[in-house]
């Protein structure tokens, strides 16, 4: 899921820092700041559009089918799925796979289930956020809670996010990590800033553009000069580990499960992509435009595996021990054509930009709705109100930033807020849309089960949420829901009828 991957970019994206250096470094910046510039002109541009507090919060309910599918996509294709599945692939092959696949899979059962029905009650409600339905549906002290989380953790992941691009600025440049941090930041600043969700929409459309050009061509590239796959059943077979580095049931079906239950569960209740869904046009646009995106990112799956995989006949032993990340880093730089890794950079700048501006979507409309407009100035008037996202957007901002600028080697610990946060919205999202019962006791009851199991287990486990440690969000979830059956038989739910009106 591309929220907990982000919070390993740094560490990633580092390693560019060391094998970048070599390369036509004169051209790879001109190549990235005219890209910047560029993306920061198009944002400029759509946000002409952008009047009013709904057109900056849910892009006025205009996203058609492919803008939502293309803002969602561009979310999910970053650096977890790019950087993250190519080491994976690296060490265990076409198994690495279902990281994404999980991702097509919950894409597929929110378009199917969760999506259209949040777009129907946003609609209804005048909801902009997922507070905001957390509220009408249970209460404010719900909805208090989980925001809390997700304000943690989205500055966190945010800053992880901004450290990626400034070590990526670093690598080409030479110039100081904390300059490629504010550029960075500031290219995603303005181009969301200028218009929210709906100038973030058109920008993800030329990233996304970039990803799925530069990414085939890489793979073209590598595969040509690395011999194809059968260079890599020779190197697996020489290492007696052939069979089960083209098996993609290498894992075993735990392991599936693990992966399908807690990272798909993720992109079901991303609280991201469900706001990204309240800006589409009609309920039918959900559903076509998530399944769209479930496809683009059917069609890019393999693309990161392969490149992993291939790698592996290069370098039968790795390069940086207990690092696989270094895999696509390096490839860029030793084995691929300088032009076609100058292109895949970009690519993979791509992938870190749309990746923060979803962060900071999520940040940004969650502090102005849920806290300035919630708490501070209920009677704030529309113009009130769009001046609020752009002013949160700044300050979310630059608090990440100046967080990333203090402290930009801090890596370990920051997936654990996003997945608490994932855990903790699970049960309650589901159950208030198909539990008519569970009221806001249950869901509370639900919050402070999920989040002490999935805190405990990853205490016993001594590890951060990821691939080798899905568990503990599992059993927390579980919890989460035995919880809520229970206090619903028990106490019959009081349920919220409007904002703050009990019936």
């Amino acid at each position: 899921m591309w929220q907990l991957t982000a919070a390993m970019a740094c560490r990633q994206l580092g390693l560019f820092v060391a094998t970048f250096r070599g390369m036509t470094s004169s051209a790879a910046v001109i190549v990235l700041v005219i890209y910047g510039l560029g993306l920061a002109a198009v944002g400029l541009w759509a946000s002409r559009s952008v009047r009013l507090a709904a057109d900056f919060y849910v892009a006025g309910r205009r996203l058609g089918p492919g803008l939502l599918a293309a803002t969602v996509l561009a979310a999910n294709i970053g650096s977890g799925t790019t950087v993250g599945v190519a080491g994976l692939a690296y060490d265990i092959g076409v198994a690495a796979w279902w990281w994404t696949g999980s991702a097509i899979v919950g894409t597929v059962v929110l378009a199917l289930t969760l999506g259209p029905r949040m777009w129907r009650v946003a609609r209804d409600l005048d909801c902009y956020t997922v507070g905001d339905y957390l509220e009408r549906r249970y209460g404010v002290g719900l909805r208090t809670s989980v925001m809390a989380l997700l304000w943690i953790g989205s500055v966190l992941i945010l800053m992880a996010q901004i450290v990626a691009i400034g070590n990526v600025v670093l690598a080409f440049s030479g110039v100081g990590l904390g300059y490629g941090i504010v550029l960075g930041g500031a290219v995603v600043l303005v181009y969301y800033a200028a218009g929210g969700l709906w100038s973030s929409a058109i920008v993800n459309v030329v990233q996304l553009a970039v990803k799925f050009v530069a990414f085939p061509l890489a793979l073209l590239a590598a595969a040509r000069i690395l011999g194809g796959f059968a260079a890599v059943r020779a190197a697996t077979e020489a290492a007696g580990t052939a069979d089960a580095y083209f098996s993609p049931w290498s894992v075993g079906w735990l392991g599936i499960a693990g992966y399908i239950g807690v990272l798909g569960t993720s992109f079901v209740i991303s609280p991201g992509i469900l706001q990204k869904a309240f800006g589409a046009r009609d309920e039918p646009t959900v559903r076509r435009g998530l399944l769209l995106s479930a496809a683009g990112l059917a069609a890019f799956a393999f693309i990161p595996v392969a490149l992993g995989m291939l790698a592996r006949s290069h370098w039968p032993e790795p390069l940086y021990a207990g690092e696989p990340n270094w895999v696509l880093p390096q490839l860029l730089v030793q084995v691929l054509p300088p032009a076609v890794g100058i292109l895949t950079l970009a690519a993979v700048v791509s992938a870190e930009l749309s990746s923060a501006d979803a962060v900071l979507f999520m940040l940004s409309t969650s502090m102005s709705r849920d806290f300035y407009q919630r708490f501070w100035n209920r009677g704030v008037d529309d113009r009130g109100l769009l001046r609020a996202g752009r002013v949160s957007a700044l300050v979310g901002l630059l608090v990440s930033v100046a967080l990333a600028l203090a402290f930009p080697s801090i890596l370990g610990g920051l997936a654990i807020f996003y997945s608490l946060l994932v855990v903790a919205l699970a049960v309650p999202l589901v159950a208030g849309l198909y539990s008519p019962r569970s009221g806001n006791r249950a869901a509370l009851a639900s919050l402070a089960a999920s989040l002490t199991v999935t805190l405990a287990g990853l205490l016993w486990t001594a590890a951060p949420p990821g691939p080798g440690n899905l568990w503990p969000s599992v059993l927390g979830i579980a919890a989460g829901a035995i919880a809520c059956a229970v206090v619903t038989v028990a106490a019959p739910a009081v349920l919220v009828a409007g904002p703050g009106d009990r019936g």
